[in-house]
């Protein structure tokens, strides 16, 4: 823990100030998801950024990272997603997070509940803290009517 002087008690704030910056980073992607905002996706992403959703699919940069949430808009007819445990460590210009998401969705009458895990790299920018890097960890997508319990946890299928 820094020292109580001006300039640690600044170093702590800074820190405090950019671990809050990329928490609602995160809460932003939630937040076009849920309201459906695929186009702005490149907004919260580097220019260079990964995104790897598993066999879902994956991006690298910008054009093909809205390819991919455009895929993804029309694969499933609703999708709601809720963010929660979001941890956050800041290295000077650079961060890393976890957080774990609890999502339903529906897709061709189907109802789904999803559990996952998100792994990501944050770089500050001149624009502010951006993802650099997202990795999605499928820990089950199950249909409503068999359960998360069910043998078939990989009902997700590629969007693209």
């Amino acid at each position: 823990m820094s020292t109580l002087t001006l300039e640690g008690l600044n170093a702590r704030l800074k820190n405090l100030e950019d671990i809050e910056e990329i928490r609602t980073l995160r809460m932003t992607y939630h937040t076009f998801i849920n309201d459906r905002m695929f186009d702005r996706f490149p907004e919260i992403f580097t220019a260079d950024a990964l995104v790897d959703f598993g066999h879902i699919g994956k991006a690298k940069g910008t054009n093909e990272i809205r390819e991919l949430f455009f895929a993804i808009r029309d694969g499933v007819d609703v999708v709601k997603q809720f963010i929660h445990n979001h941890m956050v460590t800041v290295d000077g210009d650079d961060a890393t997070g976890l957080s774990y998401l609890d999502a339903r969705y529906a897709r061709d009458g189907v109802s789904v509940m999803v559990a996952a895990r998100f792994n990501e790299r944050y770089r500050r920018t001149p624009r502010g803290w951006k993802i650099a890097e997202m990795v999605v960890s499928l820990y089950f997508a199950a249909p409503l009517d068999k359960g998360w319990a069910a043998p078939q946890l990989d009902s997700i299928k590629p969007f693209k």
